[in-house]
């Protein structure tokens, strides 16, 4: 897909975002307990404004071409096993922990820390990897 193609397709999908949000709105759907942003509705329109604004940054803003080579596919594709790892190991503890006493935190915020816990295992692995590889 060339570069056009994609930037009508994040215009049209911004809209589309931005749309359905007022619909949402105009009929009174997703009201209850949604309190970031008080409805579904407001919250794709804000998603819908985002994705406009980020698709006309990336036209102005044109970062430089990055050269990949395989040693750092090599280096990404090993940090990502060692990242899963990490998070197999942290399941298991986990599992242990929460079969020893009861984990009472939310679920909500229990996944927060998972996802996060898998993104910085991946950084720092990538970035060792990087420097003995």
């Amino acid at each position: 897909m060339d570069n056009t193609t994609r930037t009508l397709v994040k215009y049209a999908f911004g809209v589309g975002l931005i749309v359905i949000g007022l619909l949402f709105e105009s009929f009174g759907l997703g009201y209850e307990s949604y309190s970031p942003f008080g409805s579904v509705g407001s919250f794709l329109i804000f998603i819908g404004f985002g994705v406009l604004l980020l698709a006309t940054i990336k036209l102005i803003w044109k970062p430089r071409k990055k050269i990949v080579d395989e040693r750092m596919e090599f280096v990404a594709a090993k940090a990502m096993r060692v990242a899963f790892v990490v998070f197999v190991i942290a399941a298991f503890i986990l599992i242990i922990i929460d079969g020893i006493t009861p984990i009472t935190m939310p679920v909500h915020l229990l996944v927060s820390y998972v996802v996060c816990l898998l993104l910085v295992a991946y950084v720092i692995a990538y970035t060792i990897l990087l420097k003995y590889s």
